[in-house]
């Protein structure tokens, strides 16, 4: 690799990991000077005069079509090159971009770039930028070369963007998305020199044992690379979408495309160049179908203006209602709008909603989020005043925009009996976008108890408490047994079951916002989660030790309350079961096994199940 393209990457790379604002940019000579540096012009080569220029923008694409996401969205999408001459004009501009600081340098820019360009028939814009600057020897790389390195810097963010996204959304676990890192990502940087700090950064990443502080790390190195690609606007949902695959091969297409597809004629004959062209390319695909297209016409004027395609689409892409084709003469305004499509809201109006009809194709995405369900069989979450529990590690936040900082309490991971339960009070999402319950803690023997707050509503985490379906059997597993009743409002006790008890099943009714199992003898018995399970559950009717073991009082095996010693290959009665730390939720919790006269260890070093 030359020293050029050395310098491309790494400016490009150390942008995204350093949070950087703007694309690296490209070292050649400047291309549109008013003195080019290729005076002499073939007979062949046409003159486009540029006298407008589209603002700067990321292309996001897929199977959907296109949008433009302008890096400025509060400035006109296009200004002419009497409008970047204006004094007053760029004060307006800086007046709604206060934080640019060189502005005037910036315009100045624009106005530069606004003057006329000769190209050759169906010259390619690498071609044409390559024959500007004198060709590949005062390049210093080939164009293969230049190809090659606009392409990687094009998959490492796509990667970092989109793999994160989908493992913060849970389409992909840690473990599938360090696989990817390796596979995918690693291979394409190391050996490179200067290239050793990102490989350390990211090989540190996966090293993090804690789950949360990965999850941190990962979303603090994803948002230097949302910053650097003018992605903020995006949903996780809309970011887990990209494929650095197909942003690869769309980067290739397009900067090999004829430089005629980036000339827009205004209808005076003078010609607007496409934003994507400042931007440098700068684009993101969820899908890319490589066509084989016929060598475009030397003059890219249409005889007719271009159609404007809208699409109504969820975050997903998926089409939510017919597309409209909307056509006019050339040069005239066209103005779209979203449509009510029930069970869902608008998430954004599109920066292109309004626009001129150009001698280009234009698409216009409406993108929609789901309403959030309150309940019936359609529910995609639990409905306010159900109880849900925790599953995994979780925390409880002041705001459903989590930070450490608002943090209220941490609930371990605990095992099913001990489960840290909450009752839903209201729906939310948090800054980027990610789901959020608002909940109440109803873990009555706890410290945390009545607190409230914000978790996450993520499936892997969270569950509803009470079962929703009807298995044919179900397993007692509350250490205390429970009640049959003969009302589904549990009034009227007929009878008690022990834990380790399997009971038939009828079917499953709900009561106000809980569940209940009737049993084959017509008989109602809870159908909380935590003391109850679905199937047949078996545990050893006695044990026998495998060192010397001590019984407790406590389930927590505390040394006040040991009262029994057993030695090695003693056989022990079991009468039940139940975990350590029960009601304290900052801790994991530990099998304990019921004997007579208090609890002993299930640790398996210890203790052996037989028959």
């Amino acid at each position: 690799m030359n020293r050029l393209i050395h310098q491309l990457t790494i400016s490009g790379l150390t942008l995204l990991l350093l949070g950087g604002v703007v694309s690296p940019s490209v070292a050649f000579a400047d291309t549109t000077s008013p003195t080019p540096t290729v005076t002499a012009k073939a007979d062949n080569q046409q003159v486009y005069p540029i006298r407008a220029m589209e603002m700067m923008y990321t292309l996001m694409s897929g199977k959907n079509g296109n949008e433009k996401l302008y890096w400025y969205p509060k400035w006109p999408t296009s200004i002419t090159q009497k409008q970047a001459q204006d004094p007053q004009f760029i004060q307006g501009l800086n007046d709604l971009y206060p934080e640019i600081t060189d502005i005037e340098n910036l315009t100045r820019t624009f106005a530069d770039s606004m003057v006329d360009i000769s190209i050759l028939p169906g010259e390619s814009i690498v071609d044409y930028q390559f024959r500007e600057v004198g060709g590949e020897e005062e390049a210093g790389m080939t164009k293969a070369e230049f190809i090659d390195n606009r392409v990687l810097t094009a998959y490492l963010p796509a990667w970092i963007i989109g793999t994160t996204a989908k493992f913060i959304t849970g389409q992909i676990t840690r473990s599938e998305m360090q696989t990817s890192y390796e596979t995918n990502f690693r291979p394409k940087i190391v050996g490179i020199a200067g290239m050793e700090a990102i490989l350390s950064v990211y090989d540190n990443l996966f090293k993090i044992e804690d789950d949360d502080l990965f999850l941190n790390n990962a979303q603090g190195l994803m948002r230097g690379s949302l910053m650097s690609a003018h992605l903020g606007s995006q949903s996780n949902e809309q970011l887990a979408t990209i494929d650095p695959e197909a942003g690869a091969k769309q980067t290739r297409a397009l900067i090999t495309a004829p430089m005629a597809n980036y000339l827009h004629p205004l209808g005076d004959g003078t010609y607007e160049i496409d934003g994507l062209v400042s931007s440098e390319f700068q684009n993101f695909s969820s899908w890319f179908e490589d066509a084989v297209t016929p060598d475009p016409d030397p003059d890219p004027t249409p005889v007719t203006s271009q159609p404007v395609t809208v699409h109504y689409v969820d975050v997903k892409g998926k089409s939510l209602a017919p597309a409209k084709r909307l056509t006019g003469n050339l040069g005239s305004s066209y103005t779209t709008s979203g449509l009510t499509i029930k069970g869902y809201k608008l998430s954004k109006v599109p920066a292109n909603a309004k626009g001129i009809f150009t001698s280009q194709a234009q698409t216009v995405t409406y993108i929609y989020k789901p309403e959030t369900q309150t309940g019936g069989s359609g529910a995609t979450v639990s409905p306010k005043g159900k109880t849900i529990y925790g599953i995994k590690k979780l925390g409880l936040y002041k705001k459903p925009t989590f930070t450490k900082k608002n943090r209220l309490t941490v609930y371990a991971q605990k095992s099913r009996q001990n489960r840290p339960r909450f009752v839903v009070t209201g729906y939310t999402k948090s800054a980027s976008g990610a789901a959020r319950y608002k909940v109440r803690d109803v873990n009555h023997h706890s410290k945390t108890a009545g607190m409230t707050g914000y978790i996450t509503a993520k499936k892997s985490v969270v569950a509803p408490a009470y079962y929703t379906k009807t298995p044919p059997k179900i397993t007692v597993t509350n250490p205390k047994g429970i009640n049959a009743y003969a009302k589904k409002d549990l009034t009227k006790k007929k009878t008690h079951y022990r834990q380790g008890q399997v009971l038939k099943v009828k079917k499953i009714v709900h009561y106000k916002l809980t569940t209940r199992f009737v049993l084959k003898n017509g008989r109602y018995v809870t159908a909380n989660k935590k003391l109850v399970i679905a199937g047949k559950k078996t545990m050893p009717k006695r044990i026998v030790t495998k060192t010397g073991i001590n019984r407790y009082r406590s389930t927590n095996l505390t040394k006040h309350s040991r009262t029994r010693h057993y030695r090695k290959n003693t056989v022990i009665k079991v009468t039940g079961w139940t975990y350590s730390n029960a009601n304290n939720f900052k801790k994991r919790d530990t099998l304990r096994y019921k004997v007579s006269g208090g609890y002993v260890t299930g640790n398996s070093r210890y203790v052996q199940k037989i028959k």
